[in-house]
């Protein structure tokens, strides 16, 4: 028995397309399943914990679909099998599982105004978290969208005084643009943000952009699609980490897997000791 589990708000609500088109896959070959919406299932815990383990699941969806799916479901031990199916408009982790081949997938917890939200691909504040909010409020999300974007933020950003606390090491940076720590690769619809990220290690690649000359931003910032953005050192901070704790100096928006939350100054990241098994489709 397969069980398909698909958000319809994904990729702008087409991905119901999409799961008829498994649905009809699934029909013709007779094999046995049910298709549910996961936004009629109001406890996500109790819907699985009453399912037997044999039993597969296919999740239907973007990164927005996967990180509403562990955090709703980040008390449960979960024994199934589940499959990812990518309809959404970013599937920035699907990209690194799949070239990865990772055989379990960490995740991490971000706190940001006294809240907790648990995430598996990257976190961020500064432009990225902007980024992410106008591409939030598009009417249309695609790669072509994530770059129109990113440019226009990049133009109109300007960068803030960022204090951080990296593995209990004291840093500080003048005229930063964003602080970003990822467990994979890849954010914003394919651009290589933090190439040697991988999603089985159990630490954080942590990114800081800053000081680089608006003239630059544009170049280096194209330089991000292949992951070649890290050989600038002068203005491209990297290093791993199992604990972050950032605080800018004024209101940011703050992000994890493309979630976004206004209003944030400061953001801690670590790791938790839990796992999930993820398998691309």
């Amino acid at each position: 028995m397969t069980i398909i589990l698909y958000n319809p708000l994904s990729k702008n609500r087409k991905s119901k397309r999409s799961t008829k088109k498994l649905v009809d896959y699934y029909r013709k070959h007779n094999l046995p399943f049910r298709v549910k919406s996961l936004l009629k299932i109001h406890d996500l815990k109790a819907y699985l914990t009453d399912k037997p383990n044999d039993i597969r699941i296919i999740l239907l969806g973007g990164d927005g679909t996967i990180n509403t799916f562990i955090n709703n479901s980040i008390n449960l031990d979960l024994l199934h099998q589940i499959t990812l199916k990518p309809t959404g408009s970013g599937n920035d982790f699907l990209r690194s599982l799949r070239k990865q081949r990772a055989r379990h997938q960490y995740i991490m917890k971000l706190r940001y105004n006294n809240n907790t939200r648990y995430f598996i691909n990257g976190s961020g504040m500064g432009i990225d978290g902007e980024i992410a909010h106008r591409v939030n409020q598009s009417k249309h999300k695609n790669r072509f969208n994530y770059f129109k974007n990113t440019l226009k933020t990049l133009i109109t950003y300007k960068p803030k005084y960022l204090e951080a606390t990296i593995d209990n090491k004291q840093y500080r940076f003048k005229k930063t643009y964003l602080i970003n720590v990822n467990n994979g690769a890849y954010v914003g619809g394919g651009m290589k943000l933090t190439p040697k990220a991988r999603l089985e290690e159990n630490t954080l690649d942590v990114l800081i952009v800053h000081r680089i000359p608006k003239f630059a931003l544009i170049f280096i910032f194209l330089s991000v699609y292949l992951g070649f953005h890290t050989i600038f050192k002068r203005y491209v901070f990297t290093t791993k980490a199992r604990h972050v704790k950032a605080t800018m100096h004024s209101s940011q928006i703050a992000q994890c897997d493309g979630e976004t939350f206004k209003d944030t100054r400061e953001i801690e990241v670590t790791l938790t000791n839990k796992q999930t098994t993820f398998k691309p489709f």
